[in-house]
């Protein structure tokens, strides 16, 4: 099998983001968007204007508004937000060759089926090897140069560290995982976790709080990982320890940033309209929590945070239910 070029389908600020890491790692890359303006823009000036306005990217990248060229690569990289992985892996079914690797780098739950975005990849195409590429990544500073380090994982070890080698650089490096379930669980919790520390931020509390916040949060995720077949010791690599710390901590968050105007008393809806991209956390918590209710599975942050985006029950309730729940072993 040929790997000389790598196709990503999603002009956003992640999926210009991961062509320039690939393009500079030697690889011939090929970028597909919507947006006839946005793509035009990546040829002529090598600038993402409505995400990435003053970073330069690669100028050896070829983006496209044709899907089946896009397709026609020999690995192909899914950079679209997770409620549009099916929609997409429809569209693509009839272009894609046998047997390709298709990765996908998005983070969540699907909200209507409450399903992996493995698991939609299954149902979506055939004939395909699926990867998952997760970890603590924020667009920009890929795009700047500053050392990062993500997770990449296949079932085929071998394969994945042939991939890995051939999509890594000096400035950004990929670590090889078999557990599938395990980094897609991390990479979508964390965007719920990163909400509930973001409201505590606009609750005004300390720094005490959040550490309680993404240690027992992490316990949540470790937990809903397991029962879904997952390795827990996946959550303390980096796409789950990794990325919570980057996505908890930061206000380029955009979970971080959306849950701490939730915390300053903002509604979903309003605070949604202050957000520039999609906030990843605010549709996976309730399919994260309908999977956690058919496991059985205690996931109490998650159910807390769910509960204030629908309306349920608003931010001091959910603090006072969560500091008042009975003592247990940690």
């Amino acid at each position: 099998m040929t790997l000389n070029s790598v196709g990503i389908i999603g002009s956003g600020a992640w999926g210009c983001a991961l062509a320039h890491a690939f393009s500079i790692a030697g690889n011939e890359v090929m970028l597909w968007g919507r947006s006839a303006e946005t793509i035009d823009d990546i040829n002529a000036s090598h600038e993402n204007k409505i995400y990435l306005e003053g970073l330069t990217l690669d100028d050896a990248i070829v983006a496209t508004t044709n899907l089946k060229s896009v397709c026609e690569n020999d690995i192909l990289i899914l950079a679209v937000p997770t409620q549009q992985v099916r929609d997409v892996s429809r569209k693509i079914q009839q272009y894609i060759k046998s047997n390709i690797t298709v990765i996908s780098s998005a983070k969540g739950f699907e909200l209507k089926t409450a399903k992996l975005i493995s698991e939609i990849l299954t149902e979506t195409l055939t004939n395909i090897t699926i990867g998952i590429l997760s970890g603590p990544t924020f667009a920009s500073e890929v795009i700047t140069g500053w050392p990062t380090a993500a997770t990449f994982a296949m079932q085929d070890q071998n394969f994945a560290t042939r991939l890995a080698e051939k999509l890594s650089s000096t400035s950004f490096r990929l670590y090889t995982s078999n557990d599938i379930i395990g980094t897609q669980v991390g990479g979508a919790v964390k965007n719920i976790i990163a909400i509930a520390c973001g409201i505590a931020s606009g609750q005004g509390f300390g720094e005490n709080t959040r550490a309680a916040i993404v240690t027992r949060g992490l316990a949540e995720t470790a937990r809903l990982a397991t029962a879904l077949g997952g390795n827990a010791e996946t959550l303390s690599g980096l796409s789950g320890l990794g990325d919570f710390l980057l996505s908890c901590t930061s206000r380029k968050s955009r979970n971080f940033k959306f849950g701490e105007l939730l915390g300053t008393g903002h509604s979903s809806l309003e605070a949604l309209k202050h957000m520039e991209g999609v906030v990843e956390g605010f549709h996976s918590a309730k399919p994260v929590i309908e999977r956690a209710n058919q496991l059985n599975i205690d996931l109490p942050i998650c159910f807390s945070v769910s509960s204030i985006l629908a309306g349920n029950t608003d931010v001091s309730s959910s603090i006072r239910h969560l500091l008042n729940r009975p003592i247990r072993n940690e």
